[in-house]
């Protein structure tokens, strides 16, 4: 209800009181005449036609009275069914608004309120409204002055007052009432009254102060961030930019307003990008994290991402796009360092060659950073020049570099120089190098700037370095350092272990000593040339009597020896043929493209010539020679390990036949070979299964006739080939490494079967076993000795150990201390087959054994053969001086005997006194030959054998 209600409505009422005044003379009328009737009858009947005209009169007036009451009636009903109407809706408006009407009269001191009202400042309607005094009392205290003042001004000064104070309804909610209060005059201009309206306006005052919080904290983050706002028009001309970029970006921002983005000097955004934002664009669609890069005002690099929407007008029509910006520079060099490392991980794990991996590190670095290539640079060694090695780039860039020379030089000031000591350099311009800028041409490449970072090891020595070339100039900041770091720690880790690898690769396919190839990389050379079906030669070389120089002389000695020897046959062979050690004194030399027997075995005895040149060793001349074995392919076989097989078994023929000389490979060679190479794979079974045994062959003591000693010669009775003599196997089982296992199972029988004769110790019959140069030289031998010793408790002086000259030779170094321990222990070691070694007398000297046992060879003829009569005397002598006994073996005839016999030849053993026996028939021999004092009774105790006696010539 407003103020102009409220006075109609006092309007109509005093209207209402002056019609009712018209009912008063008809009143009066009827009265005086009910008066007169009743008082003055008769009078009343003589003036009656007086009386009439005044009564008609009066009814006349009463009926237009109740007319026009009437009519007032219906007014007045249809006035209050409006405002009944009008309050309804008003109090609907109240409480929607939540505001409430009032009036507070002056002059009453009392307020009058609307329903509305009592809603709004929470009041019951029953109580009524407060008093003035009450309800300023619930006004906040901090607002009560305020309020007073403000509606004291509004009455002094006849104007509206409109007011926001806070108000404690129910005595604890505080709310906030929008007061709007209009004075009321009386006749004479006094205020008399105030009419208004409360509204609560607590809710829209908390929305706008959070609306202002809101946006106060968006405009703190756009202006404190590094996010900021943009807007475009119609046409995708930016049309807005936030202060935040301008801030920081300066004049790029304000210059690019009324452009579109795409003439903005954005940097580093592929075409493939710009064409899907124009699509976007032009379709109406959203786009996110467009990401390009820019310089600011400083020349430093940002790199910014953005996102945006389309907006719309009334009719639904694009007027423009609005978006945010982001500085994403810190999280792209991020992503770009693990990308960096990510990239150069995986190219190097798929890559094997670091010629590839390099360039490929070259072509990642120069995409992820937009530049326009890049080169790897390599110090030439003894030199202060460059060369170029791995490259890519831009087509001029690459032409650039193409053009470089081979060797750069570089002064000691240049840039190259530095990156050269350990710095990283970035060139944010190169004009300002003018020798650079000249050298890569950086006008025709369009190159700006340059970066060159080394590639530098643990400690800090510069391997290499990589250069790239940039179109865009910007200051250098950490992140290059980072990416420098990345390279180099990355690149140098990788390029040492390829290193590393490749001198491993090489160290496991070479020799470490000589440097040849080995047997691993000679193979596999032979094989690819003999897969391609070219011909070639093999040569297998092993050289004679070294080991007498490497133990005498020491290892040290040769070491140089074989170093030379390596020298020798580089010069001897083709530039396209190899040689190689496989191990030890042994050699393989590959001739390419040759199956020409002729000048494969010149070639051949010129390599025996070289090794037959002196070898100058601590000022004196030692000479060597050497046992060459040669396949050819295809004529011997088209297989690698087949090829060097045939060589080798045409080596051991020479050696067989008497060293330093050249033999080809013969099928039946290969046959031998195959035999006894089956031969050793069986042996191990056989002697398990008790095929191979021992048999005995008596030594006779020549003063007192007497059977002195055994001894043991192996035998194998094969279940195919029947009874197999020592040297059909025994070579083959030296050859596969056999002659341990074979050795000690010689030496356990020998020692079980001298006890199972059950002689006494006493009688001091010893039993002779041979041990092989490789069991020799095996660390554990004394060690296993000495246990089947103490196991047997057998008297160690009762074993003899029967060595070739040449073994001990072979063996020098450790073998002189061998014998010595052989020798405290009490077992004395025999010189087997003395006088076909290559001993000589002086190292006879000092070698601590017991005897010599004079070969078959210079035996046999002995009364006929001058020769050998002058070896045997010359070996008794020098027996004789150097306190040792001698032993013939292989006396075959009483001729022999009875040479031997004039030589004072100690102790004999041969067919003509007893052949090899088994141990059973060794028994019965020695029960019936106990002690034997005539030769012819030593020739019947033999018939007690299985085997017939020779003829003697």
């Amino acid at each position: 209800m407003t103020l102009e209600n409220v006075s109609a409505f006092y309007a109509r009422l005093v209207r209402h009181k002056g019609r009712l005044k018209t009912f008063a003379l008809p009143i009066v009328v009827a009265a005086a005449f009910t008066a007169a009737g009743l008082l003055f009858p008769d009078e009343l009947t003589r003036y009656f036609w007086y009386a009439l005209p005044v009564a008609l009169v009066a009814i006349s007036v009463f009926g237009y009275g109740l007319m026009q009451v009437s009519e007032d009636l219906r007014e007045q009903r249809a006035i209050n069914k409006r405002l009944s109407e009008l309050q309804a809706q008003y109090g609907v408006a109240e409480g929607l608004a939540v505001m409430g009407s009032w009036v507070y009269d002056l002059l009453e001191d009392r307020f009058y309120w609307s329903e509305g009202s009592y809603r709004v400042f929470g009041i019951d309607k029953e109580h009524g409204p407060p008093s003035p005094r009450a309800f300023h009392i619930c006004i906040h205290p901090e607002d009560q002055e305020r309020w007073q003042n403000a509606h004291r001004r509004g009455v002094k000064r006849g104007r509206e007052v409109r007011i926001e104070y806070r108000y404690i309804k129910r005595g604890k909610d505080q709310i906030w009432i929008r007061s709007v209060a209009r004075p009321e005059a009386d006749e004479h201009g006094n205020v008399v009254r105030l009419a208004g309206i409360a509204q609560d306006i607590t809710a829209m005052r908390t929305m706008a102060q959070q609306l202002a919080a809101s946006e106060a904290k968006f405009r703190d983050l756009t202006q404190l961030s590094s996010d900021w706002v943009w807007e475009t028009d119609a046409e995708h001309r930016v049309s807005f930019i936030s202060e935040s970029v301008v801030a920081a970006l300066g004049a790029w921002a304000k210059g690019n307003i009324g452009r579109h983005f795409w003439e903005a000097n954005l940097i580093g955004v592929p075409r493939a990008n710009w064409d899907a934002l124009k699509a976007d664009l032009a379709a109406d669609r959203q786009f996110e994290d467009f990401q390009y890069s820019l310089l600011d005002p400083d020349g430093h690099l940002f790199s910014i991402a953005i996102s945006g929407r389309p907006t719309f007008d009334a009719a639904g029509s694009v007027v423009g796009y609005r978006g945010v910006g982001r500085n994403v520079t810190r999280e792209t060099q991020q992503q770009l360092l693990l990308q960096l490392e990510s990239e150069m991980a995986t190219i190097m794990r798929e890559q094997n060659e670091p010629e590839r991996v390099v360039a490929a590190i070259i072509i990642a670095v120069s995409r992820m950073m937009s530049w326009s290539g890049g080169a790897h640079l390599a110090q030439i060694p003894g030199t202060t020049s460059l060369t170029v090695r791995e490259r890519w780039g831009v087509p001029a860039v690459t032409r650039m570099l193409g053009e470089l020379p081979q060797q750069i030089p570089i002064g000691p000031d240049s840039v190259e120089a530095k990156a050269w000591r350990g710095q990283a350099i970035w060139m944010r311009d190169v004009t300002l190098h003018a020798t650079f800028a000249e050298r890569y041409q950086s006008q025709a490449t369009g190159m700006q700037a340059a970066f060159l970072a080394p590639i530098s090891d643990e400690q800090k020595n510069v391997l290499s370095a990589l250069l790239f070339f940039s179109p865009v100039g910007f200051r250098a900041d950490a992140f290059l350092s980072q990416v420098a770091d990345i390279l180099s720690r990355t690149l140098s880790l990788y390029l040492q272990r390829k290193a590393a690898e490749k001198r491993l690769v090489h160290a496991s396919l070479h020799d470490a000593l000589t440097g040849l190839p080995n047997r691993v990389y000679l193979t596999e050379q032979l094989q690819q040339r003999l897969s391609a079906r070219e011909p070639a030669a093999v040569l297998y070389v092993d050289l004679d009597r070294y080991k007498v120089i490497n133990d005498t002389l020491g290892h040290q000695v040769g070491d140089l020896v074989l170093i030379e020897v390596a020298r020798r046959f580089r010069e001897s062979i083709g530039p396209k043929d190899v040689a190689g050690r496989i191990g030890g004194d042994e050699f393989i030399l590959l001739l390419d493209h040759e199956d020409d027997r002729t000048r494969v075995e010149a070639l051949a005895r010129r390599v025996l010539a070289a090794i037959e040149r002196p070898f100058i060793l601590q000022n004196r001349a030692y000479f060597l020679s050497a046992s060459i074995g040669v396949a050819l392919s295809p004529e011997d076989g088209t297989d690698a390990n087949l090829l060097i097989k045939c060589a080798d078994s045409a080596m051991y023929q020479v050696k067989s036949e008497g060293r330093n000389d050249v033999r080809f490979f013969a099928r039946d060679l290969a046959d031998d070979r195959d035999d006894q190479l089956r031969l050793a794979a069986e042996l191990p079974l056989a002697l398990q299964r008790g095929e191979v045994d021992l048999y005995y062959q008596p030594v006779l003591a020549v003063s007192d006739k007497r059977i002195v000693g055994m001894e043991g010669l192996i035998r194998w009775r094969h279940p195919k080939r029947g009874l197999l003599l020592p040297e059909t196997f025994l070579p083959t089982a030296e050859q596969n490494n056999l002659m341990r296992e074979v050795g000690l199972w010689a030496i356990r029988r020998a020692l079980d079967d001298r006890i199972e004769l059950g002689i006494d110790d006493k009688d001091e019959m010893s039993v002779s076993v041979n041990v092989s140069p490789r069991q020799l030289g095996e660390d554990g031998f004394l060690a296993q000795l000495n246990s089947l010793l103490a196991e047997r408790n057998f008297p160690p002086r009762l074993l003899q150990l029967e060595l070739t000259e040449n073994a001990l030779i072979d063996n020098s170094t450790k073998t002189v201390a061998l014998l010595g321990d052989l020798k405290r222990l009490g077992i004395q070691v025999i010189i087997d087959n003395f006088g076909t070694g290559y001993a000589s007398l002086s190292y006879l000297r000092n070698l601590p054994v017991g005897g010599l046992k004079i070969d078959h060879t210079f035996v046999r003829d002995l009364q006929a053969d001058r020769g050998n009569a002058a070896i045997v005397q010359a070996i008794m002598t020098l027996a004789g001086k150097l306190g040792l006994q001698v032993m013939a073996e292989g006396v075959e005839t009483g001729a022999e005997m009875r040479a031997l016999r004039s030589f004072d030849c100690d102790h004999m053993q041969g067919a003509f006194i007893c052949e090899p026996l088994p141990l059973g028939q060794l028994k019965d021999f020695l029960q019936t030959v106990p002690k034997v004092r005539q030769m012819h009774q030593v020739r019947d105790a033999r018939s007690l054998g299985d085997a017939p006696a020779p003829q003697e010539a």
